[in-house]
């Protein structure tokens, strides 16, 4: 009897209800807040950006594009010797699929063949022979063109790019350029003696002449003086002709003070 006295007592309390009323209300309350609120704040619950497409595209643009897109970016370093260097050949998640805002985005880049090659010299070899050279160096002949200065040596390579000895990424191009033989005009040889290699190269070029350096040894003779010219001063001569350079008299042969 006054067990049930106590629990209808307890059940007619009206500060009870009052309690479980307000402690209702107040849960209501904070569920509403949190889920409302705090949650999507976190969460950001709702929002979603679409994933820009930056496969082909270059490394930095990509990451500049993802940055206004309101996404991170980390990239993963892939070698492929056949695809361009530094663009993005893939990237996780795909392009157009739905993320939340602040996502990573992994972008992963062709870094290319990172190899480095030395140019070999193949000026005054025969085209063919010259091109074989190059591709076994691991390098891609991108163009083989008639020299603009007549050469006496024709279809030998004169020029080339990059220069000898030049260090390359592997598979970098090449380009030859080859003597057509000597011209038909006549120009007159001029004095080169007392020059320096690169100055007599210089004022033969600019008469469509060319030269050969005689006695330089494993040095670089580019600033070292000319002693000696081959073919004397106001001679008559085709254009392409080749003047030796000498950079010391002993190097003079008979041949060449006879001409």
């Amino acid at each position: 009897m006054h067990i049930r006295k106590t629990i209808f007592q307890t059940l007619t309390n009206h500060f009870l209800w009052i309690g479980l009323a307000v402690l209702v209300v107040v849960s209501g309350v904070l569920y509403v807040t949190f889920n409302s609120w705090i949650m999507p704040t976190f969460t950001r619950y709702g929002e979603a950006i679409v994933v820009p497409g930056v496969i082909n595209t270059d490394t930095d643009e990509a990451m500049a594009l993802l940055q206004e897109a309101g996404l991170r970016s980390e990239t993963v370093v892939l070698r492929k010797p056949n695809l361009p260097r530094n663009v993005v050949i893939d990237q996780n998640p795909r392009p157009q699929a739905l993320v939340k805002p602040g996502r990573r985005i992994y972008l992963t880049v062709n870094a290319g063949d990172t190899t480095t090659v030395l140019v070999p010299n193949v000026e005054s070899f025969p085209i063919r022979e010259a091109r074989s050279r190059v591709t076994i160096h691991g390098l891609v002949i991108k163009e083989v063109l008639p020299d603009s200065i007549p050469s006496p040596h024709a279809n030998t390579i004169t020029r080339q790019y990059p220069a000898a000895g030049s260090s390359v990424p592997s598979g970098s191009e090449v380009t030859l350029w080859f003597g057509t033989g000597l011209g038909d005009r006549l120009v007159s040889v001029p004095n080169i003696t007392s020059l320096t290699v690169s100055e007599a190269r210089e004022k033969l070029l600019s008469l469509r002449l060319r030269s050969v350096v005689v006695g330089a040894g494993t040095e670089p003779v580019e600033f070292m003086k000319v002693v000696y010219q081959g073919t004397e001063a106001g001679t008559s001569v085709r254009e392409g002709y080749e003047v030796r350079l000498h950079l010391t008299s002993e190097n003079a042969s008979l041949n060449d003070i006879n001409n």
